[in-house]
């Protein structure tokens, strides 16, 4: 008796399991396998989508011939094309074939409004453009572009991002009896370049044309204003390049032999932050004036150095500080090194003095950063040191230190010329 029980109870179980299985099967929808031909490729996904979603609405009854029925919609729905439907095993063949006389197209781009570099790189990055078109419509028949437009405007919208990313473009189609024009013109994204702003830093040349050279730099890259920023990070070394060049022809640059590197940051606010420095030579001028320092009047000064390229960088200088109160001048003569980047130690030579003295000097490059320089005679047992902050290009402000001053300590104000 128990044998039979356990028996009954697997029956049962196996029964419970099939009854579940045939729900699901009647639950899940039937999947329809189509094969399209005759289509280019490229519209085959869409026209066979349609498809699916047609036969799988057409009743699977004995009285309807499914495959006529898929015809006839098939044919109202693609326009330019007769269609045959085969019957098969695992699902219909459906055969495109072209009723329209197929007239070769013709591909228009229309380039944007732009200037100079732009102009230029934008021409090059649409070169074949036209030809990729043409080469997905070339069979397409005429009537067909009735409704292969939206999949023919996202097949030009993968090839223009892929050659100008951060444009748009819009398609239109004219159709006449005897021809097919595709008309595509740009327009940039939203994400546009507003503006430029040069800065330039360097150890050798005077801030006066470093100045003269950035006010320069503004109206040469006035043809990236109001193109797409993600297109100019493409083109981002060419805009450095054109950078390079232009600064390298400027006769102040050439003159004094300078290096010149350059870094292009695009965005809504492009930063264009360029190094240029002499290979050889150091020319600076500036004019200070001083405050809670009795004795102390302003003062110009000139600096002139010369650069050997060889290890550690040696300089030979000489320096000149004029008093606007009595017209004394100090001059000194000295050299140094700079043992790591942008950090000197050197010694000098100072006149009337006729003493020696050792300087350590930090200078970063960049402006708005601190800096800071110390003179220190151990004949005179004097020294003379500041701290200070560069605020832009041309002003700096210094704690100031004089061993020898009446008032040791103050405030000094520079002007970089």
């Amino acid at each position: 008796m128990r044998k039979v029980k356990r028996k009954t109870e697997h029956i049962l179980d196996l029964a419970k399991c099939f009854s579940l299985i045939f729900l699901l099967l009647l639950a899940v929808k039937p999947c329809y396998a189509l094969s399209i031909s005759g289509v280019p490729q490229w519209l085959e996904s869409a026209v066979t989508r349609s498809l699916l979603a047609v036969w799988s609405e057409i009743p699977n009854r004995q009285d309807i011939d499914r495959e006529g029925t898929l015809a006839i919609v098939a044919a109202r729905l693609f326009a330019g094309y007769d269609v045959k439907v085969q019957p098969k095993r695992d699902g219909p063949a459906i055969i495109f074939v072209a009723s329209d006389e197929i007239i070769k197209p013709e591909v228009k781009l229309n380039r944007p409004d732009l200037r100079g570099m732009a102009l230029e790189w934008f021409s090059n990055d649409i070169a074949g453009v036209d030809d990729e078109i043409f080469a997905l419509v070339e069979n397409l028949p005429q009537s067909a572009f009735t409704w292969a437009d939206e999949e023919l405007r996202s097949k030009i919208g993968k090839i223009v991002e892929n050659k100008l990313p951060g444009w748009d473009f819009s398609v239109q189609i004219y159709i006449s009896q005897n021809s097919t024009l595709i008309n595509i013109s740009f327009r940039p994204s939203t994400n546009l370049i507003l503006a430029i702003k040069p800065d330039l830093y360097s150890h050798t040349v005077p801030v006066m044309i470093r100045s003269y050279l950035e006010a320069k730099l503004i109206p040469a890259f006035s043809p990236l204003i109001g193109v797409p920023v993600q297109w100019a990070k493409t083109h981002k070394e060419e805009i450095e390049t054109f950078a390079n060049e232009f600064l390298e022809d400027r006769h102040s640059v050439e003159n004094l032999r300078a290096d010149v590197s350059v870094t292009f940051v695009a965005d809504t606010v492009s930063s264009l932050e360029a190094r240029v420095d002499s290979k050889d030579f150091m020319f600076q001028m500036w004019v200070a004036a001083f405050a809670g320092l009795e004795g102390r009047y302003p003062e110009v000064g000139a600096f002139f150095g010369f650069r050997p390229d060889v290890w550690l960088k040696p300089e030979i200088y000489i320096e000149a500080i004029f008093s606007l109160n009595d017209f004394d001048v100090i001059s000194r003569v000295g050299g140094r090194f700079e043992l790591v980047n942008n950090f000197w130690l050197g010694i000098e030579n100072q006149w009337p003095d006729n003493e020696y003295f050792f300087r350590v000097q930090y200078s970063p490059l960049k402006i708005r950063r601190p800096y800071a320089f110390w003179r220190f005679s151990p004949e005179l047992e004097a020294h003379e040191a500041a701290l200070g902050y560069r605020f832009d290009e041309h002003v700096s402000v210094e704690l100031y230190y004089d061993s020898l001053g009446k008032d040791k300590l103050g405030l000094r104000g520079v002007w970089h010329l």
